[in-house]
């Protein structure tokens, strides 16, 4: 599940010597509590990421991890014999930090694609009509959201997948600074 990959990648970033935080508070019952529907599911995740962004003033990148609802097809890849789960990134573009959180993904999309090409799908942009257009990207110029495959993925595919991208985000924090 996707908590267990936000914990993994955690882990992996720690070891690599970057502090991580995982906000693992339960969305779903919040969502219950507050008698929200499944499509409010960001305006539920806002309450806890906020406090977050407020309790740390000096993180260097925010991730959201989700897994896609594609089929297993579309979200898997083979690299040197090994099963990975693909990853995309998606930028709202309806709020002040759009250009610097598109900035953040295109970097590390470009690491990505230099190191395992096959391994991202690329980046989409959301606006308009029927789309968030925020996913509370706008709570920090270094927010980025992760698809990491699908939900037809193996977790040993998030595995592979996040121990690259540990690796790539450490490369990517290190050459900002």
């Amino acid at each position: 599940n996707v908590l267990m990959a936000s914990y993994l990648l955690k882990e992996e970033l720690n070891k690599a010597g970057i502090p991580t935080i995982v906000e693992s508070s339960n969305i779903t019952e919040y969502i219950k509590q507050n008698n929200l529907k499944y499509y409010q599911s960001y305006d539920a995740s806002r309450y806890y990421a906020e406090k977050v962004v407020k309790d740390n003033q000096n993180l260097d990148l925010v991730i959201d991890l989700h897994r896609d609802a594609i089929e297993k097809n579309a979200s898997t890849v083979t690299i040197n014999d090994k099963e990975y789960a693909k990853v995309l990134f998606v930028v709202g573009m309806e709020h002040e930090n759009y250009e610097s959180n598109l900035e953040v993904a295109t970097a590390i999309n470009n690491i990505i694609k230099e190191k395992y090409p096959t391994l991202t799908r690329g980046i989409i942009t959301k606006s308009g009509k029927n789309v968030n257009g925020i996913y509370n990207q706008d709570l920090n110029p270094n927010s980025i959201l992760i698809e990491c495959g699908g939900y037809k993925n193996s977790f040993s595919e998030v595995v592979n997948t996040i121990n690259l991208l540990s690796q790539i985000i450490k490369e990517y924090l290190n050459g900002r600074n």
